[in-house]
C-alpha cells in the first residue's frame, strides 16, 4: 500500500466532486472518525470488564500465567 500515493489521489479526486450529498458523506466520516479516535477504550468499557482485566494484570504480575501450549491442549478437547 503507497498511502502517499493514495492520499495524492484521494485529493486529487475530491477537487472534481461537485455532488453535495457526497460531500456530505465525506465530512461525516472524517468527523467520525476524529471522534472515535479521541475516544479512550477504558472508558468505553463496563466496571465488569475493567475489573477483569485489572485482575488479569494482577494474575500475571504475581507470575501466574499459562502458556500457549498449555491453552492448546486445553482447548483441543473441545474441537
Amino acid at each position: 500500500m503507497n498511502v502517499e500515493g493514495d492520499i495524492d489521489w484521494i485529493q486529487k479526486e475530491l477537487q472534481n466532486v461537485r455532488d453535495p450529498h457526497l460531500i456530505q458523506v465525506f465530512k461525516n466520516m472524517l468527523k467520525y472518525r476524529k471522534k472515535v479516535a479521541d475516544i479512550d477504550w477504558w472508558d468505553e468499557i463496563s466496571n465488569e470488564e475493567k475489573s477483569e482485566i485489572e485482575e488479569g494484570i494482577k494474575q500475571a504480575n504475581a507470575g501466574e500465567l499459562t502458556s500457549n501450549a498449555e491453552m492448546k491442549k486445553r482447548n483441543n478437547k473441545w474441537l
